[in-house]
This record gives structure tokens, sequence and C-alpha cells, in this order.
């Protein structure tokens, strides 16, 4: 009895399914031909926005206080509405000289210098051995090591910068360092 049941199982197995798998492929392939697919696209009222808001805190140590310096980072993208709905299918990205852009002017807005605090951050992270340090590590890497990929078109001083020693003596006037604020670089 158990012998007729593994022979109707092997049976299944080496004839039935191979049809069957070859036949429903057939179907499906000529139904796909017949159809066609409208980009769809989802209106919001008028004036709707979305926003991204991200921030670093760092203790500071003050006796019988509780103080901590922080950095934020803000983003604010407005949601397209059946006007402007196609504007949003267009390809964008996000490269090296747009993300400087904004590190500089959020060094600026926060009172340092934001060219020579920049490259300072770049000077330190291609000083340090920052890779192996998980995801955030990589992506630091990936952000303040321009020879890591393709060329970008970006100024001279951003690659001395990157081969730059004793960051903290050449970009003195910069009084502060990313990577000191969240981590032990030193």
């Amino acid at each position: 009895m158990a012998q007729l049941r593994s022979l109707k199982f092997l049976f299944y197995i080496f004839i039935c399914i191979p049809f069957a798998r070859f036949n429903y492929a057939a179907n499906v392939k000529n139904l796909t031909l017949d159809l066609s697919r409208h980009i769809r696209s989802l209106g919001f009222p008028e004036g709707s926005g979305m926003g991204v808001f991200f921030a670093i805190g760092v203790p500071v140590d003050v006796p019988d206080k509780s103080v901590s310096f922080s950095f934020y980072f803000e983003a604010n993208y407005p949601l397209p509405n059946k006007k402007n709905s196609s504007e949003y299918f267009e390809k964008r990205s996000l490269d090296r000289t747009l993300a400087y852009e904004i590190l500089e002017s959020k060094f600026a807005s926060a009172g340092f210098p934001g060219r020579i605090c920049l490259l300072r951050t770049i000077c330190e992270v291609a000083e340090s051995q920052i890779t192996g340090n998980g995801l955030v590590g990589d992506l630091l890497h990936i952000l303040f090591t321009p020879s890591s990929s393709r060329d970008e078109g970006l100024p001279c001083e951003i690659s001395e910068a990157e081969s730059t020693t004793d960051c903290k003596y050449h970009y003195r006037e910069c009084p502060i360092s990313l990577l000191d604020l969240i981590s032990h670089y030193k």
C-alpha cells in the first residue's frame, strides 16, 4: 500500500506537474500581450507637504545638569496635486555636489565656516579608517571619500582635502569636528 502511494506521488511529480506548469506559463504569456497599464498617480490637496526630520544629539558633560549639543536636519517636500503630478515621475538624483552644498549651508547656519568645516570633515573621514563600522561608517565613507567612486568634477580643494594629513592643523578655522560629534575620532 505504501509503495502504491509512493508511485502515485512520483507520477504526479514527474508527469503532471511539468505539463501543468508549461500550460500555465503559456497562458500567462498570451494574456500579458493583451494587457496594458496606465501610469497611476495620487493627487493631494493643493499646498500639501511632507517633511523629514533628523537630529543628532551629543550629551555634554556638565555636572548636575542635563545638556546636549544637537544638529538638526530637516527636509520638506511638496506633495503632487492633480495639476503637477507628471513632474514627480522625472528622474532625480542626489550627488555629492548637492550634498556638500547642503552640509556647507548647515555649517554656516550654525555659525561655522561652511566650506572649511566641510573640507575638515572630508579630511578626517579619509584619515580615519571609518569603513567596517556598520551602516553609518559605510555611508560616511561613501559621502566623504570622493575618490571611492566616479569623477564628479568636484573642485580641486575637495580632492586635496581627502589626501591631506593633520586635518585639525590644516583646517583650524573650523572649531568643530563632525566625526568627534558622533564618534571618538582623535
